[in-house]
């Protein structure tokens, strides 16, 4: 244990020395933010894994996520997750139960949901290398170190598409989100996003708010 610890140590100092505000960065991530900004909804289907490779881990699920503004509905390993802007509904079908709490922004973990915003509050970031395909690898490094993980990595098309990204936790676990799918929804009504309690008789809820 106290090995895998002084490894993890070495990566995350190794990384912060690098780490900077590079301007060829910001100026590829600002592009990439405006492109989605522009859109007033959309949807995107993604393959989420997680890895581990001292654990031997290897787990992919499929995901659709439904965004506008600060609302999103997503689909996710037999979850199905409404924030209408004012409440968090997660219903799992398996056992018919829906959780509500009070959706607070500043609590949402990393996400395809707030990742095209993440480098512009408690991020140091660097260009890493551009790939043959064109692609721009950005990693993200929290200023923050008491967080789960050390590094975001970014890959970002020539035309601002954010294809993937990568979540590296200090635990040795990897997320992967890889977006296969993106389609604008630009007549996307806000209803669209609430949980309707009509469409899931028999559901139980459990209230947190």
């Amino acid at each position: 244990m106290k090995r895998i610890y002084l490894i993890s140590l070495t990566v995350l100092m190794a990384f912060s020395s690098q780490a900077q505000f590079d301007p060829e960065a910001k100026a590829i991530l600002d592009a990439m933010s405006a492109k989605y900004k522009s859109i007033s909804a959309f949807t995107a289907a993604f393959t989420q894994t997680l890895s581990n490779e001292t654990a031997d881990l290897n787990e992919s699920v499929d995901g659709v996520i439904t965004i506008k503004d600060i609302k999103y509905k997503l689909e996710l390993a037999g979850q199905e997750i409404f924030n209408d802007g004012k409440d968090v509904w997660t219903y799992n079908a398996e056992i018919k139960e829906a959780t509500v709490s009070e959706y607070v922004a500043d609590d949402q973990e990393i996400s395809l949901n707030n990742i095209w915003d993440l480098y512009r509050d408690g991020y140091k970031y660097i260009l890493m290398s551009t790939d043959k395909n064109g692609n721009n690898i950005i990693d993200l490094d929290p200023v923050d170190r008491s967080k789960t993980f050390y590094k975001v990595r970014m890959v970002i098309s020539a035309k601002n598409e954010l294809k993937s990204f990568n979540v590296f936790e200090i635990s040795g676990n990897q997320f992967r989100y890889e977006i296969s799918e993106f389609t604008t929804k630009n007549d996307l009504q806000d209803s669209f996003f609430a949980f309707v309690l009509e469409d899931y008789p028999g559901v139980e809820i459990i209230d947190f708010r």
